[in-house]
């Protein structure tokens, strides 16, 4: 691909000027040429990646389990039987998930590691409610807010992947599903404590949604996403 003289910008074959700094573009006959041979092997060897995940589980597991064990061994020694522990060791198992579930399948299906982890949060979050004096929390509070943050991840990315989303959209997506996340943690907390009256993520809503909207429309204008791009170095 061609690059602009002036300021750099990655040039499509066929501009006239670049999309940035309007330079005039001035391509060499053999970019222009449809019909030119390509000598370069139509295939390509695939390496194989230098990250071992077996290694990446293993190492994972040791760290995790080691401070497991000791704040069990110290729980039982100094403490009238298994208390604070049982929230350590279930803390580090929703971690050994989180830091592991990419890597224990072949593919990198991302919908797929984001829903594990999200079944280890909820699992953690329940053992907490069950063990806590203060409980009862889980089913009103944790399951809504846990599986929205988890659904508008899964949308965000599915669209993405889908191209349906890119660049500045992403960014607006975000910031909608942001004050959308607000709605119902502040709707979750409120109906919990049976008063249920939206106020701080109201205001998170009036912020994010002008700046979802001048995302938007920067999209629009390629300059400015060729000029970010390049600044940026994406």
């Amino acid at each position: 691909m061609p690059y602009c003289v002036a300021c750099g910008v990655e040039l499509n074959c066929r501009a006239k000027r670049c999309p940035l700094c309007s330079v005039e573009v001035v391509l060499p006959a053999a970019l222009l040429e449809p019909s030119v041979e390509n000598n370069l092997p139509q295939q390509r060897d695939i390496v194989d990646s230098a990250f071992d995940k077996k290694l990446w589980i293993q190492v994972v597991s040791v760290l995790m389990a080691i401070p497991a064990l000791l704040s069990v061994v110290i729980d039982a020694a100094f403490g009238h039987g298994l208390t604070w522990s049982v929230y350590v060791v279930a803390a580090l198992g929703a971690a050994w998930v989180w830091c592991v579930s990419p890597f224990l399948y072949r593919r990198n299906i991302v919908a797929l590691w984001i829903a594990i982890d999200a079944l280890a949060l909820l699992g953690l979050l329940y053992l907490t409610d069950f063990l806590s004096a203060f409980s009862g929390w889980f089913l009103p509070v944790a399951v809504p807010i846990t599986l929205s943050v988890t659904g508008l991840t899964l949308l965000i990315v599915e669209l993405t992947r889908r191209k349906i989303l890119r660049e500045l959209h992403i960014v607006a997506a975000i910031l909608i599903a942001v004050g959308v996340l607000c709605i119902i943690v502040e709707g979750a907390v409120d109906l919990y404590f049976t008063t249920f009256r939206l106020q701080w993520s109201l205001l998170v809503v009036v912020s994010c949604t002008p700046l979802a909207l001048i995302a938007a429309m920067l999209q629009r204008r390629r300059a400015v996403v060729e000029g970010m791009k390049f600044w940026l170095r994406m």
